[in-house]
């Protein structure tokens, strides 16, 4: 027994917070949320504070299995697998790290470049040794297109800001009102990719999300449409999506999440009209360190003042 606050680190280590937690309080690594109530054991009733991530989540039944639980951090801004209707009735906080949109932001402009102007393309083509003895084809114009953005949020805003910046036409599709921007809205998501030479998805994955991306929305962009996600993999019909890209029914796609990650459709990998990143859209160094120092604040905060920094509960 321990007069340390006990939490519960599931499924999940980022060492800098560990490091800077472990002396002030007691930790229980955790591998999965499957095994949280047999891994803990007599520490299941002790435990006042959870660390994980988004993938992870927070469902009813962790929660059911803690108690004590009074707040949970998460590592990143994703809350489809939170059960927060669960986590209010029962009183437990929730926090995410609301650091990171700028980074995933720059990703997405980074994508539609790469695949528009065939960078990771002639990378692959210079490095086979084509290029003394060929001829590398034309890309595409970035500048002065037009851009739809799926999901007008904090994301959408910065990747909208950054996007006129190159003097684009920028349109959106938001089943919430964004009265405070100028850009144009859309009836509908379809309506927005026949009107879009990119096709940005940067909405949020709720819980028991149908599909923001299908067959006809992609059929809606164009053979000449590049199609970017930075959002969740889930959002987007996988399939309908790599035969979109296969077929040339759209021009090609910048793709950083996938429906079974780590999983990648076997299609993509030889498909040079795409580009494929590993879910690396808060990856840099700055952001993660300021992640890492948003979720010690939250929990510090906590169990010193009972205020958390950045609750969502």
């Amino acid at each position: 027994m321990t007069d340390k606050v006990e939490l519960a680190v599931i499924g999940w280590r980022r060492e800098y917070v560990l490091d800077n937690l472990g002396g002030d309080f007691t930790l229980h690594w955790v591998e999965s949320a499957e095994d949280l109530a047999s891994t803990l054991g007599p520490a299941a009733e002790r435990v006042r504070g959870v660390l994980t991530a988004p993938m992870v989540g927070l469902s009813a039944g962790m929660m059911d299995a803690l108690p004590k639980l009074e707040i949970a951090a998460l590592y990143g801004v994703g809350l489809e697998r939170a059960d927060l209707g669960r986590a209010r009735d029962r009183g437990i906080v929730v926090t995410t790290t609301p650091v990171l949109y700028e980074d995933v932001a720059d990703l997405a402009v980074l994508l539609a470049m790469d695949v528009s102007r065939r960078v990771a393309e002639g990378d692959r083509w210079v490095r086979a040794k084509h290029w003394p003895s060929g001829h590398f084809g034309a890309g595409r114009r970035f500048s002065g297109k037009r851009a739809g953005i799926l999901g007008m949020g904090r994301i959408g805003r910065m990747l909208s800001a950054r996007l006129a910046g190159f003097g684009m036409e920028i349109g959106y599709y938001d089943p919430k009102p964004a009265p405070d921007v100028s850009y144009r809205p859309f009836a509908s998501g379809v309506d927005l990719a026949a009107e879009s030479d990119f096709l940005f998805l940067c909405a949020a994955g709720g819980a028991g999300q149908g599909y923001v991306v299908d067959a006809a929305m992609l059929d809606a962009l164009g053979p000449d449409g590049v199609f970017i996600n930075v959002a969740r993999g889930w959002l987007v019909d996988e399939s309908a999506l790599v035969d979109a890209i296969t077929s040339g029914r759209i021009g090609g796609a910048g793709l950083d999440v996938f429906d079974n990650e780590p999983q990648v459709p076997a299609a993509l990998l030889t498909a040079d009209n795409v580009v494929l990143v590993p879910h690396v859209g808060s990856n840099t160094g700055e952001t993660r360190h300021d992640m890492d120092q948003c979720m010690i604040d939250n929990i510090r905060s906590w169990f010193t003042d009972r205020q958390a920094i950045t609750p969502v509960t």
